[in-house]
């Protein structure tokens, strides 16, 4: 039988690492309670101490659990669960950027709706939020005339941050930090091949101008513009990469 493949044995700590994480979505191990000690899972589980203490430390870096000394190891609170996987996940995988422009249009998008509609009340978030954009618009302008890329693909990656903590989502928010390393990549390639960067400034503003009329369809409109544009601008500066 050609197609049958070798049975691959999972490792103990593999093993440990899978109970605990059915233990964790079941509800029998929940945020901020304590994790029994390493006695306690090698007999529950039985394996060795060291088995379940190199798990632990899996999970320690993942962000899952954390050491409270002399209390003993507890379940994290979600927020505070580290997006190393996800970072890996994205290290090892194809650097497909159209796919990441593609989830930051998602994000974006669901900002601006929370933005002009949901909080369409709140005019302090509406006005502090605008605040944020118009700053990092001259944080560009200055960055471009003074022809300091970092500083401006630092400002273009905070504009569109601003626009994604209006969620008020952790997921979101731990998302895009995430994926900074691939924005910062992303946006220098886009731009890279502009002859006229003020063209990079003027998208911003229109963005602006449109969530300041309270126009969700006009800046939603101008915003898939913008990432077509930024769609556009990778293709034609990958292509010439290679």
């Amino acid at each position: 039988m050609d197609n049958v493949k070798p049975v691959k044995q999972k490792t103990v700590v593999f093993q440990v690492i899978e109970q605990l994480k059915q233990m964790i979505a079941t509800g029998r191990l929940k945020p901020n309670e304590k994790v029994p000690n390493e006695y306690e899972l090698a007999e529950m589980f039985g394996v060795g101490r060291s088995s379940i203490r190199e798990a632990l430390k899996i999970f320690q870096y993942l962000g899952v659990v954390e050491l409270r000394n002399p209390k003993g190891t507890f379940i994290c609170e979600n927020s505070n669960i580290s997006s190393e996987s996800l970072l890996w996940s994205m290290l090892l995988g194809k650097k497909d950027f159209t796919d990441l422009v593609e989830l930051r249009l998602v994000l974006e998008h669901q900002g601006l709706w929370y933005l002009m509609d949901h909080y369409k009340t709140n005019k302090h978030l509406l006005t502090s939020t605008i605040d944020k954009l118009n700053q990092e618009v001259k944080n560009m302008d200055k960055a471009i005339k003074s022809s300091d890329i970092q500083k401006r693909i630092e400002a273009d990656y905070n504009f569109h941050g601003h626009i994604i903590e209006v969620c008020n989502n952790n997921i979101f928010n731990n998302l895009y930090r995430t994926m900074k390393l691939f924005m910062y990549e992303e946006i220098n390639t886009a731009q890279r091949g502009l002859e006229d960067t003020t063209s990079v400034i003027q998208n911003h503003i229109d963005l602006i101008e449109s969530i300041e009329k309270g126009d969700f369809y006009r800046a939603t409109e101008k915003f898939r513009k913008h990432i077509k544009d930024i769609d556009s601008l990778l293709d034609a500066g990958l292509k010439h990469e290679h």
